[in-house]
């Protein structure tokens, strides 16, 4: 085999992997009929015609076989589609519906082309064009030949524009898809000129020419579909209005009776909530009702006391406002800007004991939602570049303003454990959570006071207030390895997982994956050494403890260990417990051999921890 054709080969294997790839063809869920299953070998064998194409031509590798590539990509597919149907035919033990339509299935929607944008963007393709010309060239005038570039030019500009409806403004339910729209055609553009000159053989015309073209095109209409997309459909000036027939056109309403029953309006403000919520949510979501009254008795409740409404703005929910018994807001907490203040807000709203509903999409339902839309390797790039946007960038100081300037504070990325520790810092009791349609629903119960905490923990590094010695409190310092406002979740992660063995939260959410590795390395311990200098902390000694945790505890274990300062190496190192009595008799017998014999009993257990954790392993669950 010759150099060129193992290049050839080596670009053919790397361009399949990557068509695969885009045309989802190792999704089993690409297969789950004949139609789609032909549909997805047809999409990804375009997408490696257009790969090998684009790399021969950028890269002016004119010495390549038009029919050896273009013949293997379609003998690929038709290789592809054989073997498909022997497989189902012989081997699948599933019935495959063999419907062809599967193929030609669309759901696009008609509407009407916005022919201004089509004369602007038309305008744009010749001044492009020709200031490419003068850019490669020096002059407006075309070269010869160029003048068939050209006519090229604009038929795959008319052809591409037809098949992704790019001027039907009217499909698009907000910017994002309409710049990708556009987008998509300047990339339909791109390959469709680069499989022209391979095909035909048009080496001798210059590649700044052709796809300088189609890159300055797409940039510049970028810019103007910005422009267009704001000036017509955004907050439009529409008169007010002072017509008769307007209003009644807009209400479509006929004369008011005056002869109202006030008594049928009182009882239908005085039914049950349980029918309002019904009629309401039962349709559109099921799940979403059975989970409300599974958790709340909302036959105990009239239609007066509740209130569902849609927004995430403050002055919604001013204190002028008849107090509730439950309130829900359909409106997705990630777009309110200030979450605390909103919260509690909330709190002077209800009443006593009363009910929040509200829904969030949490890192791990945006997760599944992305690797469920995209294939792996895409989904991987795009949740990483995301999660930097919309979660690391919110907590950065010199980023934050331009975050929130860019944003306004919406689709702003937040953690169950953060969610739930919100409403807990702001006076709700989690009465349940359920993920429903890829979103996390709460129901939070108003039962006490919000949390007196001036600085509640947000950056990397935490302080956390623990018992020390002679029970005051000891401000310790840590690396962050759980979600911000986690230790507002304390009582009630506990009272939902329990302990498991080694004394910590079994499974507890509120780690994040990398506080797991720094756990496991100790690192997130390091900043407790200044602990130690100031006199907080002893070498060795019984692990501080948060207030929650040492109520667990029993009463003469908690006088006992007030008598000594907690240390940074606790005794379980050196007994290695399993349950949590194990732990509190292996704190005992240490308190009370340090009271006897402080010196002695500190080299023993240090002794002992170093040869458990450095020659045996012993770690912390």
């Amino acid at each position: 085999m010759t150099g060129s054709s193992l290049k050839l080969l080596l670009m053919f294997y790397l361009c399949w992997f990557v068509a695969s790839i885009m045309g989802k063809k190792f999704k089993p869920s690409s297969y789950v009929a004949y139609g789609t299953g032909i549909l997805t070998f047809l999409t990804s064998s375009l997408y490696l015609t257009y790969l090998i194409a684009f790399l021969v031509v950028v890269f002016g590798l004119a010495s390549y076989s038009r029919v050896h590539v273009f013949s293997t990509c379609l003998m690929l597919f038709v290789f592809n589609c054989l073997f498909w149907f022997m497989y189902n035919k012989f081997y699948n033990s599933k019935p495959i519906d063999i419907n062809i339509k599967n193929i030609f299935i669309s759901n696009r929607k008609e509407n009407s082309i916005s022919y201004p944008l089509v004369f602007m963007d038309l305008s744009l393709v010749i001044v492009t064009f020709f200031l490419v010309n003068y850019f490669k060239w020096g002059q407006l005038a075309l070269p010869p030949d160029y003048s068939g570039l050209f006519v090229i030019f604009l038929g795959l500009w008319f052809v591409v524009s037809v098949i992704t409806r790019k001027f039907s403004t009217g499909r698009f339910r907000s910017i994002y898809f309409f710049i990708w729209q556009w987008i998509k055609a300047g990339s339909l553009m791109l390959v469709f000129m680069t499989v022209l000159i391979f095909g035909f053989r048009l080496f001798y015309l210059s590649r700044l020419q052709a796809l300088g073209s189609i890159f300055m095109l797409t940039a510049l209409e970028f810019i103007m579909i910005s422009f267009y997309y704001k000036t017509n459909h955004g907050e439009k000036n529409e008169q007010d209005i002072e017509s008769v027939d307007k209003v009644k056109s807009i209400l479509q309403q006929e004369d008011i009776p005056l002869d109202v029953d006030i008594d049928i309006i009182r009882k239908k403000l005085m039914e049950p909530a349980r029918k309002k919520f019904k009629r309401l949510l039962a349709s559109d979501s099921l799940k979403l009702f059975e989970f409300i009254d599974h958790h709340i008795v909302l036959d105990d409740m009239v239609r007066i006391e509740t209130a569902i409404e849609r927004s995430c703005e403050l002055y919604d929910l001013s204190s002028d406002r008849l107090p509730v018994r439950l309130f829900m807001n359909q409106r997705k907490i990630n777009d309110i800007r200030r979450v605390n203040e909103y919260f509690l807000k909330m709190h002077q709203l209800l009443m006593p004991g009363g009910y929040y509903i509200g829904y969030a999409h949490t890192i791990n339902t945006h997760h599944k939602w992305i690797y469920k839309k995209f294939p792996r390797h895409m989904a991987n790039l795009i949740f990483l570049l995301n999660f930097c946007f919309s979660r690391v960038m919110p907590k950065l100081p010199g980023l934050q303003k331009i975050y929130f300037a860019i944003t306004k504070g919406k689709n702003r990325a937040i953690s169950e454990a953060e969610l739930l520790g919100r409403l807990c810092f702001c006076g709700f009791e989690i009465v349940a959570e359920k993920n429903i349609d890829q979103r996390l629903y709460v129901i939070a119960r108003k039962v006490k006071t919000s949390s007196l905490d001036q600085s509640p923990t947000y950056g990397p590094l935490v302080q956390l207030k623990r018992s020390g010695w002679e029970g005051k409190t000891v401000n310790i310092y840590k690396f962050r390895t759980m979600h911000p406002y986690s230790e507002y979740l304390q009582q009630y992660v506990y009272d939902r997982q329990g302990l498991q063995k080694g004394g910590k939260i079994e499974n507890d959410f509120r780690v994040t994956s990398w506080g797991k590795v720094m756990r496991k390395l100790w690192l997130d311990e390091l900043p407790m050494l200044y602990n130690w200098l100031k006199g907080d902390l002893s070498l060795v000694g019984v692990r501080p403890l948060s207030f929650h945790y040492l109520d667990l505890y029993d009463k003469g274990l908690q006088e006992l260990r007030k008598k000594i300062k907690p240390g940074l190496i606790p005794p379980f190192y050196a007994d290695l417990p399993g349950t949590f009595e194990e732990i509190c008799d292996s704190e005992r017998r240490y308190i009370k051999s340090f009271i006897k014999h402080p010196v002695r009993t500190q080299c023993i257990y240090f002794y002992k921890s170093f040869v458990n954790i450095v020659i045996k392993g012993a770690r912390s669950n």
